[in-house]
């Protein structure tokens, strides 16, 4: 029979229980590790980004599944793997510098006025931006566009990062504004009249000439002027024109304000029909002006055109002329009814009937308003007339009268 083993002290059997626990421990350690970097390519997309998975350089997935869009996904640890977020909210890029004469910091705060006095003076080309419009002139503009990354692929295939596509987008604007202002007339452009499509579809051809995957969403102009040496000449004219747009507004607000007057809401039907009855005189259309008479006179005893009354002006004179026609008419009939009432009278006894009718008139007189006058014995002398301008110069010719018969009297003596 084999020899046994040596017994261990007790030194040595603590010794290898200690290496023992301590190779367990890390051997779990060693697993914990292992799946913790197994799990680390656990990442999440945000709202405003999408995200590609590259597995050693090159794009995981089919060419239309490549893009992940928000969401929570796992993929393969670093090194096999990588993830790459684009962002792809929209970008504002202001180009305030490219097209406006140079201004220091101290001219910034100045007004327009002050700043004709300060530059009026030939544009420098190495100092002032400015565009050529299509008839030959110069003008200075302010602009603003809006960019964002809509092919991730293409973008982080052929640009790379947010900078560089900022001056991609810049120099491409800046050569889209130029072509397209080249096509515009100068005060065109000075009006804010400017072929926005045409500049964005510029734009956009070069950047998907050279397969970018930016996509320019709006492009705004700010702000207009012309070269300073000749910029009071350009407002004169603007304001001008402004001021030639209020004055038609004010005239249709008060053509509107007097038709509604007028004619109340009809006003637009009968100046119609006015307006056709012309046209048909002076062409000398009998039969259409009869016709067209004949639907305003029956428009003007309706009080109506169409389905719309007739107010204002015209329906008071019209009421009040056949307020004031039945007023005649009862008062002729009435007249011609005592008139026959009289007749029988009359022809019996017509001295009775006359002297009647003179009490009835004296009467009808003395009970009116009426003024008496009173007067000395002697020499009578009415003046009936209450106009004030006759009665001054009467008396300044009594007055002369006076005046002559004084010096008659005094040069007698």
């Amino acid at each position: 029979m084999p020899d046994a083993p040596p017994a261990l002290d007790p030194a040595q059997q603590s010794l290898a229980e200690a290496l023992r626990v301590s190779f367990t421990i890390l051997k779990l350690a060693m697993l914990a590790l292992l799946v913790a970097y197994a799990f680390s390519g656990t990442f999440s997309v945000g709202s405003n980004e999408v995200a590609l998975r590259l597995r050693f350089g090159d794009y995981v997935g089919d060419p239309g599944n490549r893009v992940l869009e928000r969401g929570t996904y796992l993929a393969a640890p670093f090194p096999i793997e990588q993830i790459v977020k684009v962002d792809t909210r929209p970008v504002t890029l202001v180009l305030d510098k490219e097209f406006w004469f140079e201004t220091t910091a101290q001219e910034s705060g100045l007004t327009r006025g002050q700043l004709q006095a300060r530059k009026a003076m030939p544009l420098h080309p190495l100092r002032d931006g400015s565009l050529i419009t299509g008839d030959s002139n110069i003008a200075h503009a302010k602009w603003t566009l809006t960019w964002r990354v809509s092919d991730p692929v293409a973008f982080l295939t052929n640009v790379g990062s947010k900078q560089l596509a900022t001056d991609i987008v810049r120099l491409v604007a800046q050569q889209g504004i130029v072509q397209a202002i080249a096509q515009l007339a100068a005060d065109d452009l000075l009006r804010g009249i400017v072929n926005r499509e045409l500049a964005v579809g510029l734009m956009q051809e070069r950047l998907d000439g050279m397969r970018t995957g930016l996509v320019i969403d709006q492009l705004v102009l700010d702000k207009v002027s012309a070269p300073m040496r000749v910029a009071g000449s350009f407002d004169a004219v603007t304001s001008a024109e402004s001021d030639r747009a209020s004055r038609i507004v004010a005239a249709q607000q008060e053509r509107s304000r007097i038709l509604g007057e007028t004619a109340g809401e009809a006003s637009g039907g009968l100046m119609g029909l006015l307006t056709a009855y012309e046209q048909a005189v002076e062409r000398g259309d009998k039969e259409a002006a009869l016709r067209i008479q004949l639907a305003i006179d029956t428009a003007l005893a309706d009080l109506r055109v169409g389905d719309t009354a007739i107010g204002g002006e015209v329906a008071r004179v019209i009421n009040t002329a056949k307020t004031y026609r039945t007023q005649i008419v009862e008062r002729v009939a009435s007249e011609a009814q005592a008139f026959e009432q009289l007749l029988p009278q009359y022809d019996r006894n017509p001295r009775l009937v006359l002297s009647k009718l003179w009490e009835d008139a004296r009467e009808a007189i003395l009970t009116g308003d009426v003024e008496t006058f009173y007067t000395v014995p002697g020499q009578l002398e009415l003046q009936l007339n209450r106009d004030p301008e006759l009665q001054k110069q009467r008396q300044k010719e009594q007055m002369r009268a006076k005046k002559r018969q004084q010096k008659e009297a005094h040069s007698n003596r």
